[in-house]
């Protein structure tokens, strides 16, 4: 996986800096993730959900709305998305975590490439959210602009946010979504109760879908919360995305390789049974992220081995075989076989002899020596 940083106008000529998580292969679609009130695209909700979606093959933009306003922060989606669309890919799937959730959820039917939208700890009234997280903040209706500390940081609250926010009551927009939605909410969040996720869910169309995350806290970083979070949406997501990209079609006679992102060794194969990922070690120039070359060509000796085995053992009373292989030098391996059960001298030569003749048909070249267990 690799992080680009980027930025990007919005529709006010702000320059928005942002971060695009790739994932190893081509991507099959581009997601936009906005981030809570206050917080930064770096928070774990935005950078750990992404990187995750990013592992599951989908690319994801996260950045930094330029205020606090909820208009502005559904403007910046919306330039977000079209400058994806220009520099990228159109986004398929909208991301939003708390406040910025509430914004995806209305920005979402105005991207017309948005196929499903998912959320984290969304509140219903953003309005009503947001004065819950200080006592002086009602202050600034009367004050005209109040500074209040919000998790640990001086934020000025204006007459004019909280009347922006105050215009976008949830009850107009979120019955005309027509997309499929994903709230996933806490019951233990303490900031935004899980009410408000029953209450938005209330208000959707179908398809929808409402999974309670026990454990997990507001912003997301006790222990993994936010990487089951990821992994949550990329599986629900998976059914309404329409791929860019579609893996090269592979079989037992075939696999297919190619180069991951943000590497210099690394590769990914496509296999027949599932995707595998390759680098060098260190010391051959890699960052031992994936099994080398050596490593899986010696691991199916040792499973070529071991099914051979078990395929002459039928009627003996062999309980288990232990195959272990060395790279001795070059296209030298040395095999290491262990036979577990009440065999007889005859039946130990036949499962032995079983082992080698697989490797006389598929793989003449390399030499392999056989070593007492």
């Amino acid at each position: 996986m690799q992080s680009v940083s980027v930025t990007f106008p919005s529709a006010r000529g702000v320059e928005l800096s942002g971060t695009i998580d790739l994932p190893d292969t081509p991507p099959v679609a581009y997601a936009i993730f906005g981030h809570c009130f206050t917080c930064t695209r770096q928070v774990p909700a935005a950078s750990r959900v992404c990187k995750t979606l990013a592992a599951h093959g989908i690319a994801c933009l996260r950045f930094d709305f330029s205020e606090l306003g909820f208009t502005s922060n559904v403007e910046e989606l919306l330039a977000a998305a079209a400058w994806l669309a220009t520099e990228h890919e159109a986004p398929q799937l909208l991301l939003g975590h708390s406040l910025g959730g509430a914004a995806a959820l209305r920005a979402a039917e105005q991207i017309d490439s948005v196929r499903a939208v998912a959320t984290l700890a969304a509140p219903y009234d953003v309005s009503h959210s947001v004065l819950r997280f200080g006592d002086r903040v009602r202050d600034a209706e009367t004050e005209g602009c109040v500074t209040v500390t919000l998790a640990g940081r001086d934020i000025e609250i204006t007459r004019e946010f909280l009347a922006d926010l105050a215009a976008h009551g949830p009850e107009t927009y979120l019955p005309e979504l027509s997309k499929p939605v994903l709230l996933l909410h806490s019951p233990d969040d303490q900031t935004v109760d899980i009410g408000n996720a029953e209450r938005i869910y209330r208000e959707l169309s179908h398809p929808k879908s409402l999974i309670s995350l026990d454990g997990a806290d507001h912003l997301f970083t006790r222990a993994q919360s936010a990487q089951r979070a990821g992994r949550l949406i990329a599986e629900w997501a998976t059914p309404y995305l329409d791929p860019s990209y579609v893996p090269p079609e592979v079989n037992d006679d075939r696999v297919h390789s190619r180069m991951t992102v943000g590497s210099r060794h690394g590769t990914v194969v496509d296999t027949a049974g599932g995707t595998l990922f390759s680098d060098r070690d260190k010391a051959a120039g890699g960052r031992g992220q994936g099994h080398s070359p050596i490593s899986l060509l010696m691991a199916g000796l040792a499973a070529a081995t071991t099914q051979a085995i078990r395929a002459a053992a039928e009627d003996m009373p062999l309980i288990d075989a232990h195959v272990t292989i060395t790279h001795a030098s070059r296209n030298i391996f040395e095999r290491k076989v262990k036979l577990i059960g009440d065999l007889s001298e005859p039946q130990r030569r036949t499962l032995l002899n079983a082992a080698i003749s697989p490797f006389q048909i598929m793989l003449p070249g390399i030499k392999i020596l056989d070593v007492p267990a």
